[in-house]
């Protein structure tokens, strides 16, 4: 059964004025321009739902509404003022930014994501992006970061967009569980300052990564894919630890790098908490 009565006839064609707002918000001017963002998938408007942020706007298939039970609960979830476009297939695929589209979708303000709160520089721990321009690295590292319990991620100019769909979608709504925010690199050096610990993620260091204290308030610093941390980076860095792999063996992806260096700070933290 379709979620909810609607009296409003289901929209066909790809060129509404409405679906084409929904679609110009997969291009970076399009979501400057409307400080929005779409999110996919009924998870994922389930999660963003689920962290208090309220929608601009919800598209979905009735007919998959009809046979997923999935995406009508999320439907049927939506505040009462919150407008529901009902879209035929064609007009749905023409703003999905996946191979097949997952029957719902939603535009979300810019501004319901998680703001940079306070540093405490004793326990804070912040995960700083260096260019990192492959949008799922990008995803994965805020993933990662809401996961690992992270209270900011700094992205520095040259960063992939992190409201771009792919970034979005590689989060799987970690987008919205961590508070993120795109920096020069004179306003990154202010935020983290007063923390102690400013690692840089290196793999010609000497210091492996699980000998570095990350118990206490620190940055970790992870570079470009290709050419690794920058000259500002560096500069920034009061010191810099590695992950040590087989020789011989590719080196790991920022996503991939980031995310053990995350892990291994959660760890830490738990352990003191449970020896204090």
């Amino acid at each position: 059964m379709e979620p909810r009565s609607h009296s409003s006839p289901e929209i066909t064609s790809a060129t509404n004025s409405q679906v084409k707002w929904l679609r110009e918000l997969n291009e970076r001017r399009g979501r400057e321009a409307a400080g929005a963002f779409l999110v996919e998938g009924p998870r994922a408007v389930e999660q963003a739902l689920r962290s208090g942020a309220r929608p601009l706007r919800v598209a979905y298939s009735p007919d998959l509404a009809r046979s997923q039970p999935r995406v009508a609960a999320v439907v049927s979830a939506m505040p009462p003022e919150v407008p529901l476009l009902r879209l035929g297939e064609r007009a749905l695929r023409s703003i999905s930014d996946t191979v097949t589209a997952q029957g719902i979708l939603a535009a979300f303000p810019m501004d319901s994501t998680p703001a940079i709160p306070h540093l405490d520089p004793s326990t804070a721990l912040v995960l700083i992006l260096d260019r990192i321009r492959d949008p799922g690295n990008v995803g994965t590292l805020l993933r990662s970061a809401a996961a690992a319990g992270a209270h900011a991620v700094l992205l520095s100019e040259g960063c992939a967009d992190p409201y771009s769909p792919k970034v979005v979608r590689s989060s799987a709504g970690g987008i919205f569980g961590v508070p993120f925010t795109t920096l020069g690199w004179p306003e990154i050096a202010a935020k983290v300052a007063s923390l102690t610990h400013r690692y840089g993620a290196d793999a010609r260091a000497d210091v492996p990564y699980f000998e570095a204290e990350l118990a206490e308030g620190c940055a970790i610093l992870v570079g470009n894919e290709a050419e690794g941390l920058g000259a500002e980076a560096l500069h920034l860095s009061s010191g810099s630890l590695s992950i040590p792999i087989e020789s011989g063996v590719e080196s790991l992806n920022a996503g991939v790098a980031g995310s053990l260096l995350l892990f291994e700070a959660r760890r830490q933290r738990l352990s003191k908490a449970r020896g204090a």
